[in-house]
């Protein structure tokens, strides 16, 4: 059977990065028995520095005004429901990260860390959890099964390693979300879900074409676009 690494940069307050996520795995479902699918989760930080604040209000600063962030609320919201992901906007919050990925770089395993990712995402955008508060946090591990000695143990601030994974992302693209795969090609956004067949087809049998993109809907530090 052929095989696919794919690389995956994310944040958790990116608005396309769980939608684009959930069009991975239905891509690798629909190839399983022909494509085998490994994945590596990195860290990524759209708001390095920056206090949490209510997710409105960030939209509104980023993409210059009310509309504006009605319209991109409205864009994912809707996305998000062909995905079954139910965004609630009015408790999300927006951030630097720093605790949430250090908390998924302190597992062991990839299994682990894609299932942390799932739970913080769920407690962050569907639930109204305050995912920038390391208490939170640490309930939020305790529910994904983490025991209180490896809860005990997180340290909330791998800013090294963090930093490590948005050099290597800075490379290639300039925003999340981000897939490289076999270091081969990259798609860069919330492509449709065909994009991502595509890309794990063409690198599993070597195709020449590349099924490199930058017109997904994705998020840079500067800013999201539809």
């Amino acid at each position: 059977m052929k095989t696919v690494h794919v690389d995956l940069w994310s944040d958790f307050v990116c608005p396309w990065c769980w939608i684009a996520k959930r069009r991975l795995d239905q891509a690798t479902e629909r190839l399983a028995g022909k494509v085998q699918v490994s994945i590596t989760n990195h860290a990524y930080r759209l708001a390095k520095g920056m206090a949490p604040t209510d997710y409105a209000s960030a939209l509104k600063m980023k993409l210059g005004g009310e509309r504006q962030a009605k319209q991109m609320m409205d864009a994912v919201s809707a996305h998000g429901r062909i995905e079954s992901l139910t965004y609630n906007f009015q408790t999300m919050r927006f951030g630097d990260t720093r605790a949430a990925h250090s908390l998924v770089k302190s597992l062991n395993t990839e299994a682990e860390r894609d299932k942390m990712i799932e739970a913080l995402s769920l407690a962050s955008v569907t639930n109204g959890q305050d995912i920038f508060d390391h208490d939170v946090l640490r309930a939020v591990a305790a529910q994904a099964g983490l025991s209180p000695e490896r809860i005990a143990a997180i340290d909330f601030d791998r800013v090294r390693d963090i930093e490590q994974d948005e050099r290597r992302a800075s490379s290639v693209a300039n925003g999340v979300p981000l897939f490289i795969f076999n270091d081969k090609a990259y798609i860069s956004g919330a492509q449709p879900l065909e994009a991502f067949v595509a890309a794990l087809s063409q690198t599993a049998i070597d195709a020449p074409a590349s099924p490199n993109t930058e017109d997904g809907a994705s998020c840079g530090i500067y800013g999201c676009r539809i």
